[in-house]
């Protein structure tokens, strides 16, 4: 539960300092960087967890090929119709803050502290990624009249 915590708190650290919260005006693209940065961050993790293990995700109907594809729609809604500058400008800002908490959250695994008990990366992704993924999906599935109230907001 501890390595859960530090992960979450890290991840919203690392997000909060990487892309500052605003509301939303023309053409905000700083808040559609917001809203794609958790299906990057779950395709990130669901990528090095299936490395580890083939079995990941499995429980989800179509295992990670679901996050994928989740993280496909979500990029494509969330710079449709914007000049196609702007739309790479979201993607690549999104993807690099993405990388950078998925290299934080790795780095924090590899220096673990001495005399505690080794946290290993199938536990990493059991306690830590699987949880985050699971529940940026159900969030997005569930809330998705407010990211479309969001996106719509942002595009203006």
């Amino acid at each position: 539960m501890e390595i859960r915590r530090r992960s979450v708190c890290a991840i919203g650290a690392l997000l909060f300092v990487v892309i500052r919260p605003g509301s939303a005006s023309a053409a905000d693209l700083d808040m559609l960087v917001r809203l794609l940065v958790p299906a990057y961050m779950a395709q990130n993790f669901a990528a090095v967890c299936t490395s580890e293990n083939p079995q990941f995700l499995s429980e989800l109907e179509h295992g990670s090929a679901t996050v994928g594809a989740f993280a496909e729609e979500t990029k494509k809604r969330v710079t449709a119709g914007l000049p196609q500058d702007e739309a790479d400008k979201v993607r690549v800002t999104a993807a690099d803050t993405a990388r950078q908490v998925a290299r934080h959250e790795l780095q924090l695994l590899s220096q673990q502290p001495a005399g505690g008990p080794p946290v290993s990366m199938k536990t990493w992704c059991d306690r830590s990624a699987k949880p985050f993924i699971v529940e940026a999906m159900r969030r997005h599935a569930e809330k998705r009249q407010e990211f479309e109230k969001q996106l719509d907001d942002a595009k203006r």
